[in-house]
């Protein structure tokens, strides 16, 4: 998988380094918003694969 370079070049354009490193910069944000996404998307999957199982429901869901 590769990132569209026309994508990241929006991303950066008329950007300082401090926009884009610094501690709310939009690398920390990216970060964020990433790991964010991939934990939900995990617990999704997880939740859905006790469903399957027929797990009983213990109230653990979404």
């Amino acid at each position: 998988m590769s990132i569209d370079k026309d994508l990241l070049d929006r991303l950066v354009e008329g950007r300082s380094p401090g926009d884009l490193f610094g501690k709310n910069g939009i690398l920390s944000e990216l970060t964020k918003a990433l790991a964010e996404r991939a934990l939900n998307t995990e617990m999704t999957l997880h939740l859905d694969e006790e469903r399957a199982d027929g797990a009983p429901d213990e109230g653990n869901q979404r």
